[in-house]
């Protein structure tokens, strides 16, 4: 049993108190659905990850939110940074024991402040560099009017200020007239500190490629390096965070677009494990998809030439993506075969091949059948313990993300 084994965490309800009995057997004979991570897939992903990010020179934050576990987060570290985004509080509770070995050093709350995180958030501070994001003037004066701990009295909190390129999701154009505004609050204000601009790189192109992804890339640079303008002071030390996996994958060194006072750092998380969506944008293939799920044949319908398998939505979620399918069959002799409609329990197996494959030819009641999903973040979360297989697709481990808030 590996060193980390189980997380350490105490095997309480909801937990199965016969989890430790799939050590040492194939994948095939674990209970369905399960989600299983490939050790050996994620090893290499980090590897050549960070061979990458090290080649551009460019400053590493890790995103926590998908794997939510100390074991692979400390993978995701490796020895190139001590940087790291979470999503909830929860995730940041779970980092405890990085934090004290001083393995993370660097925290950001990915998500613009709400009043009722901003306890915690002090708290946190005293122990780790803690940075928060705003994209709304209101976001100063919560900061403003907090009294914070007794161990912080004086300091100052470290924002991002948060942009919207595209996405549509959280942030502030760089044409808004309420960036401006925001920039200027936080200057006037006496407890914030502006520690630099931030920027995700959402899905806006009805297709992804790695061309796209290039382009995607060098118009965040241009963006948070347009930004800096709008600062009093645009040739103050800040920090630039950019990124996605798609565009983090093809990061190249950008010095020579950076003035000496600027540091830019890529953000990224799911490219340990990809899915298909990462799959789609074509910087990835096939063998880098690290996380699969088992599931099973429960019946075979021939009159519609479909199967039914006891995941749906609560296993697998109801994300598309550019690949058909809520989900894939990953046997290379059953191509074709996709979760095409799921309800909260079922996934249905329908034949989206170029060869005529009658179902009751393929599949059988019982067959145990893995699946590639869409979208990595989602899906992990989904389940109370990730089964860790080898490279013969033996479980050697299980962990336990942090779950909840």
């Amino acid at each position: 049993m590996g060193s980390h084994s189980y997380e350490r965490q105490a095997m309480v309800s909801p937990y199965p108190t016969d989890l430790h009995q799939y050590i040492g057997k194939h994948k095939s004979e674990l209970p369905s659905p399960s989600l299983c991570l490939s050790l050996p897939v994620m090893k290499r992903n980090a590897q050549t990850f960070h061979e990458k990010v090290k080649k551009s020179g460019v400053d590493f934050r890790v995103h926590v939110k998908t794997n939510k576990t100390s074991t692979v987060s400390r993978m995701l570290l490796g020895n190139v940074t001590s940087k790291v985004i979470v999503s909830t509080l929860r995730e940041a509770r779970g980092l405890d024991s990085l934090i004290e070995e001083g393995v993370v050093k660097d925290l950001l709350f990915g998500v613009p402040i709400c009043p009722s995180v901003v306890p915690a958030l002090d708290q946190l501070s005293r122990k780790v560099t803690t940075r928060v994001l705003v994209d709304h003037i209101d976001h100063v004066s919560i900061l403003s009017r907090y009294v914070r701990c007794e161990e912080n009295r004086g300091k100052r909190w470290s924002v991002f200020i948060k942009l919207d390129m595209g996405g549509r999701r959280a942030g502030l154009p760089l044409d808004s007239p309420l960036l401006k505004e925001l920039v200027h609050a936080l200057e006037e204000a006496c407890n914030v500190e502006i520690y630099g601009f931030y920027s995700y790189s959402a899905k806006t192109a009805h297709r992804w490629t790695v061309e796209t992804a290039e382009t995607v890339l060098q118009d965040h640079i241009t963006g948070v390096l347009k930004a800096t303008k709008l600062l009093s002071d645009p040739k103050r030390p800040l920090t630039l965070s950019i990124g996605s996996t798609p565009t983090a994958r093809i990061i190249r060194a950008i010095k020579e677009q950076t003035p000496p006072t600027i540091t830019f750092e890529i953000h990224a998380g799911t490219f340990i494990y990809n899915d298909l969506q990462q799959l789609s944008t074509g910087t990835i293939d096939s063998s880098n998809l690290a996380m699969s799920v088992i599931a099973e044949v429960c019946s075979v319908y021939s009159e519609r030439n479909e199967a039914l398998i006891n995941a749906g939505v609560l296993a697998l979620t109801r994300e598309p993506g550019e690949l058909t399918g809520i989900a894939r069959v990953r046997d290379s002799k059953k191509q074709g075969w996709i979760v095409g409609r799921v309800s909260q329990e079922h996934g249905i197996l329908v034949y989206d091949g170029d060869q005529n494959q009658p179902a009751e030819d393929v599949w059988k009641i019982g067959d145990k059948v893995e699946l590639d999903v869409q979208h990595t973040c989602i899906v992990g979360a989904m389940y109370g313990w990730h089964f860790i297989i080898d490279d013969k697709d033996v479980v050697q481990d299980i962990y336990f993300p942090w779950k909840w808030w």
